[in-house]
């Protein structure tokens, strides 16, 4: 991966990471949210989004941990039984040639 995709995901990573503190501390801070001022409350509704937030992450998590779980499953199951894990690298890479 190179250096600058690798600098964006990580930078993507701390943003989620960030915004999923920023949801959690606000909802813990307004947990006791007692002087609502009615229909149109902003505090109900920005404890709403981070609500909606917090959950549409969690899914998204859950998906991700769905998608990866089958291959997951597949190497510990290799590595139990004494196969060799699966080889990182190409020929090419390792400058083998293959002479006829």
């Amino acid at each position: 991966m190179s250096r600058m995709k690798r600098t964006g995901v990580l930078l993507l990573c701390a943003v989620f990471v960030l915004a999923l503190f920023v949801s959690s501390a606000y909802l813990v801070h307004e947990a006791g949210h007692t002087h609502c001022t009615g229909e149109d409350c902003p505090v109900c509704r920005t404890i709403a989004t981070a609500v909606n937030f917090l959950q549409a992450l969690g899914l998204v998590i859950l998906v991700l941990f769905g998608l990866s779980a089958p291959g997951a499953c597949r190497l510990f199951r290799q590595v139990l039984s004494g196969m060799p894990a699966p080889a990182s690298g190409t020929l090419v890479s390792w400058k083998i040639r293959l002479n006829d």
